[in-house]
């Protein structure tokens, strides 16, 4: 098995405000420890904004434990500040590993799969 050492080049996150209130974070590629350090800046610069925070994990087909952490402390930073976190278009991959990791069942967290997303807006 050969690793390619430029994968994390197709990663980017995007931060933006939300035009109803709130930042917007498009996580595009993968959230892995390659990258996760480009996340957690995107996620202070969206914890320091107010409002609701959105994650757009539509672009993101793999979580590792470090993206896992990492959008966790987000969550818990946010409720410290009786905010909210929508993490939103979760592929079933992706959301298969918040099941076995314990985080779909975090009351603070609220996740909404990709298929949902995709029906509401008629796609």
């Amino acid at each position: 098995m050969r690793i390619n050492p430029n994968r994390h080049l197709d990663f980017s996150v995007h931060v933006a405000p939300n035009p109803d209130g709130g930042t917007h974070v498009g996580v595009y590629g993968e959230l892995d420890l390659a990258t996760v350090d480009e996340v957690d800046a995107a996620f202070d610069q969206a914890v320091a904004a107010e409002g609701p925070v959105v994650i757009d994990l539509r672009a993101c087909g793999f979580v590792d434990s470090k993206g896992i952490a990492s959008l966790l402390k987000v969550a818990l930073r946010l409720r410290e500040q009786d905010r909210d976190l929508m993490i939103q278009g979760v592929q079933q991959r992706v959301m298969e590993t918040f099941e076995r990791a314990g985080v779909t069942s975090m009351a603070h967290l609220a996740l909404e799969p990709q298929e949902s997303r995709e029906r509401s807006s008629g796609h």
